[in-house]
């Protein structure tokens, strides 16, 4: 299991983590959820910095690149995540991807210093002399001088040298997955979809920026479904599908480059007209759609899934999430406020549970396709610098005192009242 170290790095005072499956974290806004999400994002997105890093320069003759300079590949990445690090201090980092392969990462006033641990840079070193080996062979021919069966032929070369390299890249990383990171404030890229040739990348994180990258090309990917695409559909997509549905309870159109919502009998209307919660929703829900019908491999980070969305319905967009974790084993981290995101969950586990002590129907209930093994996920309150788990080990369920906290608040509250009312 992967694990996460952070020291001293924005809200997070210290924080110890191994990296389950599915994890959840509850707390206070600026608590740092964010802060431990992004940096689990970020350790596992540097395996793609490495391919552009590796990558980009081989069609340059002086073809030269070392561990030692991926580390300022890595600060920019780090960068632009996180944002300046200047006025960080005493700060410290490290992601292990399996035992004896790492990154340390230590901030001293703002001086950033990275370390790969001995067998992270044997692995690398193996890349790098792939790489380099492949850049003196793909020198070596003028294609100015080659034939059509020889340019097809490294073209083959070409995409089997760079199956390569994502194997080796997968084995350092010890993670075949792709990353997505879905940051809050979704609703702005639908709020700005008619203008977003207007809109300057450079001011965005990177999280969001990704993301409205991501979202921009695939619009024309999920105006298909289910259309043309109907030879694809498993008991898995129709069961995504008929979510989506109840969800948006609209069909999403890219057309006459807009983004619409389309009604079965009140026509349509664009995205930026549309709901709040629906703008927040939609490009979670399409996106896992497109993953469970290509049968992909993920990590994802949700923050804020609930966000503008009533009660039952952030039931059923966990539902979804929860049967994109089931797929091939996606990995799942959630931020959260909301306490229907945990009593949801809580659910799926309790169905697990209780149909592994033979109880039966509980499938007429909960489809299985939703249950949550316990053992696959964890659940944290992030406040004060710090996480705690809030999972009851016994019952292997969230902790029912943590759901309800809030509002043991306000009910304290409304007895006071009660109690000096005369």
């Amino acid at each position: 299991m992967q694990r996460l170290i952070i020291k001293n790095f924005g809200p997070i005072e210290e924080v110890d983590l191994n990296i389950n499956d599915i994890m959840l974290f509850i707390g206070p806004q600026a608590s740092g959820k964010s802060t431990i999400s992004k940096a689990v994002y970020f350790f596992k997105s540097l395996k793609y910095e490495l391919f552009r890093y590796v990558l980009s320069p081989i069609k340059k003759k002086n073809f030269e690149v070392s561990i030692d300079n991926f580390d300022r590949a890595a600060d920019v990445q780090f960068v632009a995540i996180f944002g300046p690090i200047r006025h960080l201090s005493n700060t410290y980092l490290k992601y292990e991807y399996k035992e004896g392969v790492d990154i340390e990462i230590t901030i001293e006033e703002g001086n950033c210093v990275y370390h790969f641990s001995e067998a992270f840079r044997q692995i690398f070193t193996e890349i790098i002399n792939k790489v380099k080996s492949y850049a003196s062979n793909y020198h070596a021919k003028d294609p100015k001088f080659l034939s059509s069966s020889e340019l097809y032929s490294i073209g083959f070369e070409e995409a089997f040298f760079e199956s390569e390299i994502e194997d080796l890249a997968n084995e350092l990383f010890s993670d075949k997955r792709d990353v997505v990171f879905f940051p809050a404030g979704r609703s702005l890229l639908s709020i700005l979809s008619d203008q977003r040739q207007n809109i300057d990348f450079r001011a965005l994180d990177l999280t969001m920026a990704q993301f409205v990258e991501r979202i921009n090309i695939s619009k024309t990917i999920f105006s298909l479904f289910p259309t043309i695409r109907a030879h694809k559909q498993t008991k898995l997509t129709q069961a995504a599908q008929d979510v989506i549905l109840k969800i948006l309870k609209a069909t999403y159109r890219f057309e006459d480059d807009e983004d619409r919502l389309y009604f079965s009998n009140t026509g349509h209307t664009r995205l930026s007209f549309a709901s709040s919660g629906q703008q927040e929703a939609i490009w979670i829900l399409l996106f896992i759609r497109e993953i469970i019908q290509e049968d992909k491999d993920f990590f994802s980070v949700f923050e804020e899934p609930e966000a503008h969305l009533y009660p039952e319905t952030q039931k059923d967009i966990i539902d979804l999430i929860c049967l994109l974790s089931n797929l091939n084993n996606n990995q799942i981290i959630i931020t959260t406020h909301s306490p229907y995101i945990l009593s949801s969950f809580n659910n799926l586990l309790y169905a697990y549970t209780i149909y592994k002590k033979g109880v039966p129907d509980v499938n007429s209930i909960v489809s299985k396709e939703l249950w949550i093994n316990p053992d696959r996920l964890d659940a944290y309150f992030v406040d004060k610098g710090r996480v705690r788990s809030i999972i009851d080990e016994e019952y292997k369920l969230i902790k029912t005192e943590e759901i309800d906290s809030a509002s043991q608040i306000i009910d304290e509250v409304y007895s006071k009242l009660f109690d000096i009312d005369p």
